[in-house]
């Protein structure tokens, strides 16, 4: 199970003073996050024509605190059985695999066709969902805390 993700994890080896935190899925594209407590930033890793390049983001948080270390041996559920669970049209989707409150998670986002934004998250040890919401996106607020992309990372 996950083995393109375990392949990437081991070309990338080891990120020192930092830990594995997710995995993110889009456009059948992985980005594997690790997480340096002592800088509070994460560096995510990726294939881009063929080369593991990498960059560096500030994280924010209402209140700063430690990102969970993501344990990929507890993963049981294949983010493709996680899949079976949506009740929208899925043709697009965001799939991350992180440590929500101590559980292993698929958070699993997709915006559907009328513009609504559709959540599920399942335990990735047994398979039970978490929970599942579909709010329309004009509810969104604007104006939250923007990030800065691109801070290269040599790798």
């Amino acid at each position: 199970m996950l083995e393109d993700v375990q392949a990437l994890i081991k070309e990338i080896g080891k990120v020192p003073g930092a830990y594995l935190v997710s995995c993110f899925l889009m456009n059948k594209e992985w980005r594997i996050d690790y997480y340096s407590p002592k800088e509070h930033k994460m560096i995510t890793y990726f294939k881009q024509n063929g080369k593991l390049e990498s960059q560096k983001d500030e994280i924010f948080q209402k209140k700063q605190k430690k990102l969970e270390k993501l344990p990929l041996e507890k993963v049981k559920i294949h983010y493709l059985e996680a899949l079976e669970k949506v009740s929208v049209n899925s043709e697009k989707s965001i799939i991350i695999l992180q440590v929500i409150d101590g559980v292993v998670v698929w958070n699993i986002t997709i915006l559907t066709p009328e513009f609504k934004v559709y959540n599920l998250k399942v335990n990735a040890e047994n398979g039970e969902t978490i929970s599942e919401d579909e709010e329309n996106i004009m509810n969104f607020k604007t104006g939250g805390p923007s990030f800065k992309v691109n801070e290269s990372v040599s790798g």
